[in-house]
């Protein structure tokens, strides 16, 4: 049943994913989306803080029928958008005071609100939604890494869903990690986001960066990618500081990234950590709760979880088979 806001603790507090204090500041309606659904939900949200200088917000928000009227969000420059997880239908929604129609609120359909205009509603079916608040300069931060003007209004209506593929296949894929959220690292989340808001520029916007004829990577730009990747374990880096470090864009980078290595960026990052704990595992001075911290991983068990994917066998049952 619905119970009050939390936010997620990711055990990635260096890594500039979340502050001290579980929130983000007591500012804008991305900072303080807790605060915004007091009481009657449950939210688990975590902030993205890059290369951008922007803060993203994620929250999965749930709630029971007749929750009634939701804190009006100021106006501000940004966008909010959802992905839904379940299906929509009754409720009230105002626009700077006028009362404006929600359709096509279904699960796997998304929904876009223009925080320019003051948004008000009422919610009286349950919901469960994976909502983003991004700043516009987040969107003109992006632009400015490809060498492009910043991003024009978005051609999307207010409160009306639709459904695009790109959005829902990496909200479903975000969803699911936040279950996992204290196994989050900074590389993972600005992955997705990057992808996610290039999408959205390019396909109800201005484009983010020039379009180019694929070329792939050169070979000293995939050994610097791998060797930050390598340096940085604990995946407290960022799309845009290795793109920056290829003299490219940080979506180009990853979509070429993964052309190359067949991985994406986070992918690598997982490759490394279980080749360095196969490394410990052999050396044979180290416990495998101990490993797991060294190599990067959340603790024991997202260590066995993704070395059993990666490799076939437990880290215990590999050390043992691998014994002289």
């Amino acid at each position: 049943m619905p119970r009050a806001g939390r936010s997620a603790e990711l055990n990635r507090r260096d890594a500039g994913i979340i502050d001290e204090t579980g929130t983000m500041g007591r500012h804008s309606y991305g900072e303080r989306l807790d605060e915004h659904w007091h009481g009657k939900t449950i939210v688990t949200s975590l902030a993205l803080r890059g290369a951008t200088g922007s803060d993203v917000t994620i929250a999965r928000i749930a709630g029971g029928p007749d929750f009634g009227f939701v804190e009006p969000v100021p106006a501000q420059e940004g966008y909010a958008f959802s992905l839904e997880l379940s299906d929509y239908e009754k409720g009230e929604l105002w626009l700077d005071g006028r009362s404006t129609p929600q359709t096509g609120l279904l699960r796997n359909n998304c929904v876009f609100f223009d925080l320019r205009s003051r948004v008000e509603a009422k919610l009286e079916d349950p919901f469960d939604t994976l909502h983003f608040h991004v700043p516009r300069r987040y969107f003109d931060s992006l632009a400015r890494a490809g060498g492009r003007p910043p991003m024009g209004d978005l051609r999307v209506v207010s409160g009306q869903g639709f459904f695009d593929p790109v959005i829902s296949h990496l909200g479903l894929a975000m969803t699911a990690a936040l279950e996992r959220s204290g196994e989050l690292s900074q590389l993972f989340l600005d992955q997705t986001m990057v992808a996610l808001c290039t999408h959205i520029a390019g396909a109800y916007g201005t484009a983010l960066e020039p379009r180019a004829v694929a070329k792939g990577l050169a070979a000293w730009q995939v050994k610097r990618a791998r060797e930050m990747i390598a340096d940085r374990l604990d995946g407290n880096l960022t799309i845009a500081e290795i793109a920056a470090a290829c003299g490219l864009t940080p979506s180009y980078f990853a979509r070429q990234f993964a052309r190359v290595t067949g991985m994406t960026p986070h992918r690598w990052l997982l490759k490394m950590r279980v080749d360095r704990g196969r490394q410990l595992l052999l050396e044979g001075r180290m416990t495998i709760a101990e490993i797991a911290v060294a190599c990067g991983f959340a603790d024991q068990s997202h260590f066995t979880r993704v070395f059993s994917r990666e490799i076939g066998t437990s880290p215990k049952a590999w050390r043992d088979a691998h014994r002289q």
